[in-house]
C-alpha cells in the first residue's frame, strides 16, 4: 500500500491523504471515456480549493495513490525545492509520461557533468506528455490554477468536449498560463502491480493497453524503481 510505502522511505510523516471524490452512476462525464477520468477532474480541483485555503508559503508535493518514489527520494526532493526557488516556477513534474523525445533531449544535455546526483529542469511547456502521479506545485499559485481548471471544466463538459485533466494542463502550458519544469530523471513512477487494477485507462482494446504498460516500463527504468532486466522480461 501507499502508507507503507512512505513508511519505508520515512516518508509518512510528511503526507496527508486526501480522499479522492468519485462520480456518481448517473453523472455525464462531459465527452470524457471514463469515470475514472472525470474523477480525476474533481479530485484535483477540490484538492487545489483545500490547498488554498492553508498557508501560501512554500510548496506542496501532490501523489497519486499508485506512485512509489525511488531510493533516495528525500535527498532528490530537497534538491528539486533548491532549485525551484531559483526557477520560480509554479509547478514541477516529477513523474510523466517518458517518450523517446525525452531520452535523446537527456542525452544531448549529457556530457561530461553528468552524475547520479544529477537533476535536469526542461521546460514543462515543451516536454510535458501526460500524467499528474507526482507534482510539486507552489502553494501560493493553487487558487489561480483551480480556477483555471474549473473555468475549463464547466466550459469544456458544456461542450461535451472535456478532455483528461493532464492534457488540459499540457494545452495551458502551451500557452504560457501557468509556468513549469519536468525533473529528469523522475523521481518515481506508478507501481507496476497496481497499474494492472487501473480506473483511468479503461477503454482500450488490449494492444493499445500493452502499448501503455510498455511505456510504463520506460518510466520505471528511467525512474529506477526497477532495473532494466527486469523491464525487458516484462515486456
Amino acid at each position: 500500500s501507499l502508507i507503507k510505502h512512505l513508511k519505508d522511505n520515512n516518508l509518512c510523516h510528511k503526507f496527508e491523504r486526501f480522499e479522492a471524490l468519485r462520480p456518481n452512476a448517473s453523472d455525464d462525464i462531459g465527452g470524457l471515456k471514463s469515470k475514472g477520468e472525470y474523477g480525476l477532474w474533481l479530485s484535483f480541483i477540490s484538492l487545489l480549493d483545500k490547498i488554498a485555503k492553508q498557508n501560501s508559503d512554500g510548496y506542496i508535493l501532490i501523489i497519486e495513490d499508485d506512485f512509489r518514489f525511488k531510493k533516495g527520494a528525500t535527498a532528490i526532493l530537497d534538491s528539486v525545492l533548491k532549485n525551484a526557488k531559483d526557477i520560480n516556477h509554479e509547478i514541477y513534474f516529477l513523474d510523466y509520461l517518458i517518450d523517446l523525445n525525452h531520452i535523446e533531449l537527456h542525452f544531448k544535455q549529457l556530457n561530461n557533468k553528468y552524475s547520479e546526483k544529477t537533476l535536469f529542469f526542461y521546460p514543462a511547456a515543451l516536454a510535458y506528455t501526460a500524467c499528474t502521479s507526482c507534482l510539486l506545485i507552489k502553494k501560493s499559485f493553487s487558487k489561480y490554477l483551480s480556477q483555471l481548471l474549473k473555468n475549463l471544466f464547466h466550459n469544456l463538459k458544456h461542450e461535451k468536449k472535456l478532455i483528461p485533466i493532464d492534457m488540459a494542463l499540457k494545452d495551458i502550458l502551451k500557452i504560457s498560463l501557468i509556468k513549469g519544469s519536468i525533473i529528469f530523471p523522475p523521481i518515481g513512477a506508478p507501481d507496476w502491480s497496481i497499474d494492472l487494477n487501473s480506473t483511468i485507462q479503461t477503454n482500450h482494446d488490449l494492444s493499445i493497453r500493452n502499448s501503455m504498460r510498455a511505456y510504463l516500463l520506460l518510466r520505471i527504468a528511467s525512474a529506477g524503481l526497477k532495473d532494466v532486466k527486469f523491464c525487458s522480461l516484462e515486456l
